[in-house]
């Protein structure tokens, strides 16, 4: 059963936290919009210390480890793929939709267009201005 209308986004603005945790924060939300237990989520985040985030696929032998530790960076596994990504002062976001949600139908890069939208109007919601680039680099 569904607990949430079509309309409704929850906005989680989360405390800088180690990687271990956020990881474990977001398969929280992603279990709870699975199970309807929660509506479609964007959730804004930052890494304290700075962590080395693998995809899901990527094999840890490609990570120098020892540097990882002597920098005192963490380092955690994404559920998602992709390579690794180096999480040092930014703003990280994740957003959970469930599959039947009608913004994310169509091919990929219309519902990343769709979602884009929605994370805009939460950084405005934050204060933050907006800009939107189109096409490839200059």
């Amino acid at each position: 059963m569904t607990l949430y209308t079509p309309s409704t986004w929850r906005l989680i603005r989360s405390a800088p936290a180690d990687g271990a945790r956020q990881m474990a924060v977001d398969e929280a939300v992603w279990r709870a919009v699975a199970e309807g237990s929660a509506p479609p989520t964007l959730r804004l985040y930052s890494w304290a210390p700075p962590c080395l985030s693998l995809g899901r696929h990527q094999p840890v032998a490609e990570v120098d480890r020892a540097a990882l530790e002597e920098a005192g960076y963490g380092l955690v596994r994404r559920p998602t793929g992709g390579r690794a990504i180096l999480h040092i002062d930014e703003l990280t976001y994740s957003v959970v939709v469930p599959l039947s949600d009608p913004r994310v139908h169509g091919d990929v890069l219309t519902s990343c267009q769709r979602l884009s939208e929605g994370l805009l109007e939460a950084l405005r919601m934050l204060g933050v201005d907006e800009a939107i680039a189109h096409g490839g680099p200059p």
